[in-house]
This record gives structure tokens, C-alpha cells and sequence, in this order.
């Protein structure tokens, strides 16, 4: 895809400044996208409403345009004519090495920003803050992670749902059979088929799965960790990182990012008719007024 020009105008020249426009050249992931003219933004294909694919074989979401936004500031930044983005499909258990591997530039879709994960990558301001909570059949009798006992529960690979269930079985005596999917969507597909009884992961993702679900799928219990969501990129190049973070900051102080939040949270989403209708939280509207780098590492309630 390139981009367009309404989305070029879009960019500040604020960001230009502050890395200082002058500049031929960027760091080592700038230097590849100005060499090649080319961007590569990693997505996941079922993360709505933050990155899939459409039936029409559009990649869209709340994540992807915050890439595109950015990918438009990379492109102003080296001064380059014409920028193609590429998309490239990455999952929960790949998506960092792909990073590291130089697969893509940009990865766009629910990574918690953790300090493990900040070992090894840069992440971006927080976009967004889901909590980790259970997805269940209705009628079954349970209401929250304690009533899986002897059951079998599903989580997603490379996620943080695997921690905080480690946690509550060392808090309890408890004991829960766990079985490991490659995706949410397959997770949820074996609860629909009765092959698990629950599945822990983010929020949001389960909220979209039960509204897009025949059977009747109900999130219970609280939410069982607080965890703020991001994109993520190579930690080598320091330019592309003040490049990120300026214009994320910008996004947010314009109120791009509230519009953005607006169209993708609260609007029918795009060939599937329908919406979250899900308002930012406490701690996004805060991300909304006083937009921030710093970021309050996520929490296993």
C-alpha cells in the first residue's frame, strides 16, 4: 500500500523538528526503509479491533493506523517521494523475534509492555489498556478462575496469561489442566467445541470473540491484571525510537488518537457491522490529556 497524501498532510512537522529535519539519514532500521523505499508492519490477522485482515483482504485496525500515521512520519522524516508499506502476518509467539530477525519494522497489534519484553525491544506510548479475564460457556457454573478447578483451561502462546495463571495456582491450591493454542481465535474455538472449558487472556480480544460467536460465551470474574498495550519495534535504531515517541505524543495532543479510538472502539467496525461500543478507561483518558513514554509496568491483580 502507499500512502496517501491525506494521510502524509496529516503528519506534523513537529516531529520533523524534533529529531532535526536536516538529517540524511536515519539509524540502522531508517537506513534499510530509506535504501529500499520500502516499510514492513507486522499485524495479526484476528486481533480485532486492533489488526486483522478483512474478507475483502484489506489489513485494517486501531493498531495499524497508528502504524500508518507513523510509517507517513518515517517517510516525511527521510524525505522519500514514495513509501510502499508492507504487511506482514506475525503471532503472539513471533511476533518479537520478528523484530529481531528484521522481518518487519513495525510490529502493530496487543503487545503488553513488560519488562521482559522491553529487554529485548523498544515499545511505543501505551494505546491502549486491557486486563486478562475468562471467557466461558454460559450455564456451566462458573464465575471465575477458582471454579476451573480440575477443568481445563486455555491460553494463548507468548502471552501474559500464562503468567497470571502461574500466579493464581501458586496462590491457591487449586488445580488447573492448561492447554496452549497458537491463537485467541483457536482457544476460543475449542471452548465453542467443548474440547476446554475457559479461556484467560486479554479482554478485549474475548469481548469481540463472544460477540462474533453462535454459542453463548460470557467473560466472568474481575480483571485479573492491568496491562498496557502497545506497538513495538527495534531498540538498535535510537532515531526511529525519538521518532515514534515524538509523534505518538503528537497524535495524542492533537486528538488524533482520540478520533482514532472513536472509529475503531465505539463505531461499526469495517465489513462486520457492528460495534464495541467500549469507552476508554481511567488510565487511557489520562494517556489522553497528558500523553507520556513512561509507562506503569503491567500488574497481575
Amino acid at each position: 500500500m502507499l500512502l496517501n497524501n491525506s494521510v502524509r498532510r496529516a503528519v506534523c512537522v513537529f516531529s520533523l523538528a524534533l529529531l532535526g529535519a536536516g538529517s540524511a539519514w536515519g539509524g540502522e532500521t531508517l537506513d534499510a526503509i530509506r535504501n529500499t523505499g520500502r516499510m514492513t508492519l507486522g499485524y495479526r490477522e484476528n486481533a480485532i479491533p486492533f489488526s486483522w485482515k478483512t474478507k475483502s483482504g484489506q489489513v485494517v485496525g486501531y493498531a495499524i493506523e497508528i502504524c500508518q500515521r507513523l510509517a507517513a512520519a518515517v517517510q516525511e522524516h527521510l524525505k522519500l517521494p514514495r513509501l510502499e508499506v508492507r504487511y506482514v502476518p506475525v503471532t503472539s509467539a513471533d511476533r518479537v523475534r520478528s523484530i529481531l530477525d528484521k522481518r518487519i519494522d513495525l510490529e502493530c497489534g496487543v503487545t503488553t509492555n513488560t519488562p521482559a519484553r522491553r529487554e529485548l525491544v523498544a515499545l511505543g506510548l501505551t494505546y491502549f489498556y486491557a486486563g486478562a479475564r475468562l471467557l466461558v460457556r454460559e450455564g456451566e457454573g462458573i464465575l471465575s478462575l477458582q471454579d476451573m478447578k480440575n477443568k481445563t483451561l486455555g491460553l494463548v502462546k507468548g502471552t501474559t496469561g500464562e503468567l497470571v495463571m502461574q500466579k493464581h495456582q501458586r496462590q491457591h491450591t487449586d488445580v488447573w489442566k492448561t492447554q496452549l493454542f497458537d491463537s485467541t481465535n483457536d482457544g476460543v474455538t475449542a471452548l465453542e467445541q467443548g474440547r476446554i472449558d475457559g479461556i484467560l487472556t486479554d479482554d478485549v480480544q474475548l469481548l469481540v470473540r463472544a460477540r462474533q460467536s453462535s454459542r453463548h460465551l460470557e467473560l466472568v470474574g474481575p480483571a485479573l491484571s492491568i496491562e498496557p498495550l502497545t506497538l513495538a519495534f527495534s531498540k538498535t535504531d535510537r532515531e526511529l525510537g525519538s521518532l515514534v515517541d515524538g509523534e505518538m505524543k503528537r497524535l495524542y495532543r492533537s486528538g488524533a488518537m482520540q478520533e482514532m479510538y472513536q472509529r475503531w472502539f465505539r463505531s461499526p467496525l469495517p465489513e462486520l457491522g457492528y460495534s464495541l461500543d467500549l469507552a476508554p478507561g481511567r488510565l487511557l483518558n489520562d494517556n489522553f490529556q497528558r500523553p507520556s513514554a513512561y509507562v506503569a509496568d503491567w500488574v497481575m491483580l
